[in-house]
């Protein structure tokens, strides 16, 4: 399956939806020297293997709900074999918008870097899910726009009414260039955490 080294592989969880490949079409090609590939019959120790042999640091299940992407599990590779695909965050989502269904959109192509513009973010909750993202998503922070032309994406996160709303911008062009993602929730597995933007609280998780 390996046909190149890679810093984030994207796939989805099994059998899914037409509507699932497309965004997971559109998320790898925003996300830093990301590869999207066929799930088909493999498991997660297959992942495992795939990801050591790219060389990846990250890799992005897509979950399905409904027909649409549901969630988003984030997993890094562990030292050695047994250790296999280690969570370290998931990321609910209450809709997505793929590329080709924003007007004036354009494609990218061989992203290398990923800013994070959480400017327009100001409650505690949002900031906790704008750093989830930049972990999971292997992404810089961005505090000015004078910073935007040092990426070749811009992902800029805007807080919403109950959700954080993330989309992806090419500097170059001020355009959108990926998907549109509503984030209602997230849990940061490394620091315990839920955080729920629809209730405005953020819990202790316990690993089970």
């Amino acid at each position: 399956m390996s046909t190149g080294k890679a810093r984030v592989i994207v796939t989805t969880s099994h059998r899914p939806s037409q509507r699932v490949r497309s965004f997971a079409k559109d998320l790898a090609s925003v996300l830093p020297e990301a590869v999207r590939i066929n799930r088909g019959k493999a498991t997660l120790q297959d992942l495992y293997y795939e990801a050591y042999a790219r060389g990846a640091e990250r890799v992005v299940v897509i979950g399905m709900k409904k027909g649409n992407p549901g969630v988003l599990r984030i997993y890094k590779p562990g030292m050695v074999p047994e250790e296999g695909l280690q969570l370290i965050s998931t990321i609910s989502l209450a809709g997505v918008r793929l590329r080709r269904e924003t007007p004036g959109s354009q494609r990218v192509f061989r992203v290398k870097t990923l800013g994070l513009d959480a400017r327009k973010v100001s409650s505690e909750e949002a900031a906790r899910v704008v750093d989830v993202l930049s972990k999971s998503f292997l992404a810089r922070i961005v505090l000015d726009e004078d910073q935007w032309e040092r990426f070749d994406v811009v992902a800029v996160a805007e807080e919403k009414k109950g959700h954080l709303e993330l989309t992806f911008i090419c500097p170059h062009t001020r355009r959108i260039c990926g998907p549109t993602l509503r984030i209602t929730a997230v849990t940061d597995v490394e620091s315990r955490i839920h955080v729920y933007l629809e209730k405005g609280e953020v819990l202790p998780y316990a690993k089970g």
